[in-house]
Parts: structure tokens; C-alpha cells; sequence
């Protein structure tokens, strides 16, 4: 099978959605390929269930949108459709709750409407290749080989897919021991009762202990709970090692090795809180996610590259085009989170040059593999700002 396109987009999680949309209304014919089932990325198939970096960083001030566009159309859908009149406030940061299959449903409704927009689902990006007047794609979908054709590529994979095909030099990659640490989340029905920060206290006590007397296992010390939009349900978040130093989210065998973790976990956790806490009586077993929640994997090298030092000066660019708000949160362990906030609370710019590299023209990238250094990860790597980066790089693609 060979096909031309305008546009074709590898990724559909948030930065993928949010390229092929502009990309469709701008009127170029668009591709969107997608290895699972649905879109979101991680935020349908991790179940990572809050979108942060939505909103302007100064939380002394009544709560703002921060990057116009695909990603406040996203969340203002996400609003309606939860019923919210307002993000919530968490310490310094304005977050999101959103429920991952409202997310999926989102992102189809919003991708039937664009006629100029052919999604694939189930379908593995295989190779690329530049030509002469653009670029081939390859696609393998159940043993089918596809080849497309198309004058722009945009890579939101979050590995740096296109990338490692193409050259050594257009892409890096932390040290196993740096790498931010993947998440596992899994969905928890029927809790019952009121969870504010004492509840939370008591239950992360009721978790040690368990820990100490070998009924759960040390993985379970970083399980962090968070209600849903909807009653009687909780989103239970645990950051695993991975193998610490050993960890290498490029190998097949130690992603299995992770999401056996994740399960095994997440199941122990489960068993313990129905048989000593009231509120998890009921509790059916948990929804697992599709697949664990990579925090950093690849990243391009760029004609620029955002550092974390840009990030806390809160500096600006003349060829900017997209903002960052989100606290530098980095995870380079599974015992919580350390934030580096900005120097003042405002956004910082995210130049033009971290979706592109001027040896490669027509090829983009955003999302979680832009050009940034890890410390800049630690902050752009979240939702809201990829749905922005892959916005900023579809109106990228349709000027060419």
C-alpha cells in the first residue's frame, strides 16, 4: 500500500491529538498513527488522570488559561464533561483532574470532525527515510506493510523515534540512574468515604506498616491516592525503580519486567487496604493501565535546546511558541517527587528551534521528545505543555 499526505503525524497521545487537529483544519490531508487502540497517550493508556501545565504558574491570581488553542479546547471539553468550574489547587500548581476514558472519547469526537484527518490505530511506525521532496514513512499494521509519503513528518512518539533511525547525532538520552523514573496507576471502584489530607496521612501510615511486616512489598512505599471526578472511585499512582541503574526503557524485557511490578504491586495493595481499611471493603480489584507511565525515554537534538536554567530564569524568546508553566518535577528515584520552581511565578518561552533541526527539513518533533535538556524535561514533559509543543509544531509543518 502506498499513500501521499500533506501532514503525517507518529504519536497520538496529547501532543500527537494536538498537531493532527490544526493540521487537519489548516487544511492539509493528515495522518495520525497510532500504536494502541485509542489516543491520549498516557493519559488514556497509563490512566495518568490530571492534566498539568494548563495554566499560568502564578497562583496568587484567580486561575488562567496558559496556551491558547488545542490545549485550552482540550480542557475546557474535559470541564464540561466532568462537570468542573475550575482546576484545582494543589500546594503551588493548578492541576486538571481528567478521566482517561472521557479523553479517549474526547479525542474521537474532536478527530471525526476533521474530514482531512485519516487516523490509524494499532498501527507500529517502522522506518523513515528522506527523499528528495519530502519523506517515507513505514507502517506494519496486523503483517501489513504500508508506505507513506509526505512533505512533513511530526514525531511525537516520546522516544525520539525518527530519530534513531536517522542519525546517532540527532538524539540523546539520560543515564539509566538519571532517568526519571516510570509511574504505574491503576483505577480503584467502590471507595467509600471522605479523603482529605488526614485520611491520606493515615493511609500512607497504614501502607508502612504493612511494608514493615512483609504483608506489602517495598514497592508499594511511594502509592499515592487521588479521587476521581466521579464518587466512589480513586486513581492509586506508584513510581517504581525500574531496575535503578539497570533500567532501559528500550529494552523489551525489562518493560515487562516493569509492568509485572506495576500489577503485582497494585494487586498486593489492593488485598491489604480491603482486608484493614474500611473504605476498601467493597473494592473490586483494580483496573490495570495498558501500559506503565514512561516519564523519559529519547529526546532530539535540535537547532536549540531548552535548559532547565532557561526554564528558572523564566526566560523569553523572540521566535517562541509555546509557554511553559509547570515546576521542573523531577523523579529521578521512587520516593516522590522534588520540584525547582521558577525564579518567579511566570511562564517561560519554549523556542522554535526545539522542534526542529535545519539538516532535517520537514521533520518535527514535540511533546515528550523535543529538544530539551533532562532538567527542561522535568517541566515540559507533562499534557498540557505537550498538546502546546504539538500544536506549535502542526502550524510549523503547514507553513512549509
Amino acid at each position: 500500500m502506498r499513500q501521499e499526505w500533506d501532514i503525517i503525524i507518529a504519536g497520538g497521545g496529547s501532543a500527537g491529538l494536538a498537531a493532527a487537529l490544526p493540521s487537519a483544519r489548516g487544511g492539509a490531508r493528515t495522518l495520525l498513527i497510532e500504536r494502541q487502540t485509542k489516543l491520549g497517550g498516557m493519559g488514556t493508556n497509563a490512566l495518568v488522570h490530571t492534566f498539568c501545565g494548563l495554566f499560568h504558574p502564578d497562583t496568587s491570581l484567580p486561575w488562567a488559561w496558559l496556551n491558547p488553542g488545542i490545549p485550552q479546547e482540550i480542557g475546557e471539553a474535559m470541564m464540561k464533561q466532568t462537570q468542573q468550574t475550575e482546576p484545582d489547587l494543589m500546594g503551588r500548581v493548578y492541576v486538571l483532574r481528567q478521566h482517561p476514558s472521557l479523553f479517549a472519547s474526547i479525542a474521537d469526537d474532536l478527530c471525526a470532525a476533521e474530514t482531512q484527518l485519516t487516523r490509524q490505530s494499532g498501527s507500529e511506525w517502522t522506518g523513515l527515510r528522506q527523499m528528495a521532496n519530502g519523506w517515507q514513512v513505514e507502517v506494519i499494521s496486523r503483517g501489513v506493510t504500508q508506505s507513506h509519503f509526505s512533505k512533513s513528518v511530526i514525531d511525537t512518539t516520546g522516544d525520539a523515534t525518527g530519530a534513531r533511525w536517522l542519525s546517532p547525532s540527532l538524539w540523546t538520552m539520560a543515564p539509566p540512574e538519571k532517568l526519571y523514573r516510570p509511574a504505574y496507576v491503576c483505577a480503584l471502584p467502590k471507595v467509600t468515604g471522605e479523603h482529605g489530607e488526614g485520611w491520606r496521612l493515615a493511609l500512607g501510615a497504614l501502607i508502612v506498616k504493612g511494608i514493615r511486616s512483609k504483608a506489602l512489598p517495598e514497592t508499594a512505599m511511594g502509592a499515592a491516592f487521588r479521587d476521581s471526578t466521579f464518587a466512589e472511585e480513586m486513581f492509586m499512582t506508584m513510581d517504581l525503580e525500574a531496575g535503578q541503574g539497570q533500567w532501559d526503557p528500550f529494552d523489551p524485557t525489562k518493560r515487562a519486567d516493569l509492568e509485572a511490578s506495576g500489577r503485582l504491586t497494585a494487586i498486593s495493595v489492593w488485598r491489604y487496604l480491603r482486608e484493614h481499611h474500611a473504605d476498601f471493603h467493597n473494592c473490586p480489584p483494580p483496573q490495570f493501565p495498558v501500559q506503565a507511565g514512561i516519564r523519559e525515554t529519547a529526546r532530539y537534538v535540535g537547532d536549540e535546546t531548552l535548559t532547565g536554567e532557561d526554564l528558572a530564569a523564566n526566560r523569553r524568546f523572540e521566535n517562541e511558541i509555546a509557554l511553559a508553566g509547570w515546576p521542573m518535577e523531577k523523579r529521578e528515584n521512587a520516593r516522590g517527587p522534588k520540584f525547582r520552581y521558577f525564579d518567579q511565578p511566570q511562564p517561560a518561552g519554549i523556542p522554535a528551534g526545539c522542534l526542529k533541526n535545519s539538516q532535517y527539513p520537514g521533520l518535527f518533533f514535540a511533546g515528550r521528545c523535543l529538544s530539551a535538556d533532562h532538567d527542561a524535561l522535568a517541566s515540559v514533559r507533562v499534557m498540557g505543555t505537550c498538546m502546546a509543543t504539538g500544536q506549535a509544531a502542526a502550524q510549523m509543518a503547514l507553513t512549509l
